[in-house]
């Protein structure tokens, strides 16, 4: 199965995420989100790390004191929850533009029947 190209910053939403659920190590999160998207997507262990110590520093996460070995983990902050209702209004937008770019790409490509599909599941996304 082809793993897909991810734009920057769907890392950090998908942290916040499932950081919001329950906590996690770092590799819990890589295999939660392999999970969440049926292996389409694995993020390597240094983007994740890198990451983590990102939304640390931002405050948008905490790390929880370890209870065995060394293992960390870390779970959503009050920051961070902000920081993720504001990024899953902006991935909606996100969405629709990115459909409305694959309608024209069908349309280029001459496929009518697809762009008229993409553009109602656009239209569906926003609302009436």
């Amino acid at each position: 199965m082809p793993v897909i190209s991810v734009p920057k910053g769907v890392l950090r939403l998908a942290a916040l995420k499932m950081l919001s659920e329950s906590s996690l190590s770092g590799t819990d999160l890589a295999k939660q989100i392999s999970r969440a998207t049926s292996g389409e997507w694995s993020p390597g262990p240094g983007s994740i790390y890198l990451m983590l110590g990102e939304l640390r520093k931002k405050g948008l996460i905490n790390e929880l004191p370890k209870r065995e070995g060394n293992v960390r983990r870390y779970i959503i902050s009050g920051r961070g929850k902000e920081e993720l209702s504001r990024l899953t209004k902006e991935t909606e937008s996100d969405v629709v533009r990115q459909l409305k770019l694959l309608a024209v790409y069908s349309s280029l490509a001459g496929r009518s029947a697809l762009r008229a599909k993409i553009s109602e599941l656009a239209a569906s996304v926003t609302g009436p």
